[in-house]
């Protein structure tokens, strides 16, 4: 082989392997400019994972009212429920006590007067004046003014009046009916009757 061959063959083997390092160097920074790109994206990707990431959970405590506003956050009551107002019972009523019996004072005979015997209009002893067809009653003792009862005992009939004179003085007799009394117990005429007097006063 001549001398021009040979050198023909070292060069084409220097061109090889300086292309060959070449490639190799530009397989390096090829591969370099790629893992910065990469890194770059993934640094520019970064933000939008942090954007689309579920936001944080924050426990924050409820302002203290100590502004001019605090009016305005005022909690709404809550609305009360109406009690319930539980049935009453009447209280059971009490007996009351019956009223007493009159207190029998005297038995005995009644007459009347002031029909046309002179006492219609006249003043009484008590200083009342005198109406035969008023009720009124004369007894010799009983104070002015007494409540009786008194009641014909063969009928049962009975009236109530005040002591207004003194009277009668006819021995027997105990009570003297004006003429509007002595009717309520024996309508028919003027006379006598036996009958029970009884005190109202206590």
């Amino acid at each position: 082989m001549s001398r021009f061959a040979h050198s023909r063959h070292r060069a084409a083997f220097g061109l090889l392997v300086f292309g060959s390092v070449a490639l190799i160097g530009a397989q390096q920074v090829l591969g370099t400019v790629a893992d910065a790109q990469t890194t770059q994206a993934v640094d520019v990707t970064h933000p939008m994972q942090a954007v689309v990431t579920a936001p944080e959970v924050r426990v924050v405590t409820a302002a203290r009212a100590t502004g001019q506003f605090e009016d305005l956050v005022k909690p709404t009551a809550a609305p009360t429920s109406v009690p319930t107002v539980a049935p009453t019972v009447p209280p059971t009523p009490q007996p009351t006590a019956a009223p007493a019996a009159p207190k029998l004072f005297e038995t005995g005979i009644a007459s009347t007067y002031g029909e046309g015997d002179g006492f219609e209009g006249n003043r009484t002893a008590c200083g009342q004046i005198f109406h035969t067809h008023v009720v009124q009653i004369a007894h010799k003792s009983l104070p002015c003014g007494t409540h009786v009862r008194v009641v014909d005992t063969s009928t049962g009939n009975s009236v109530d009046a005040s002591v207004t004179d003194r009277g009668p003085y006819v021995a027997g007799r105990i009570v003297d009916l004006s003429w509007g009394a002595f009717q309520q117990l024996d309508p028919t005429g003027p006379g006598l009757l036996h009958v029970d007097v009884y005190l109202l006063d206590d």
